[in-house]
């Protein structure tokens, strides 16, 4: 019966790992001011959307009450 070697121990592979993101992690940029205030503006698209669906909810409740003022009489 043959016997299999020792494994190689990996623990080396796994700090290396951890050692990349920690680099990466203090290379991250900090964001000027101008930058971050952009972020902080909410998404175009998403100012849109809620708009639209303002809108959408608006005449749906204009309807249903011309449709109640109707069956009311």
């Amino acid at each position: 019966m043959v016997t299999a070697g020792a494994r190689p121990k990996r623990g080396r592979w796994r700090r290396a790992k951890s050692r990349r993101k920690l680099e990466k992690a203090a290379k991250q940029k900090t964001l000027a001011p101008e930058e971050a205030m952009q972020r902080d503006q909410p998404d175009k698209f998403l100012l849109s959307a809620l708009n639209y669906w303002e809108v959408e909810r608006e005449l749906i409740e204009e309807r249903l009450a011309a449709i109640r003022s109707v069956t009311a009489s």
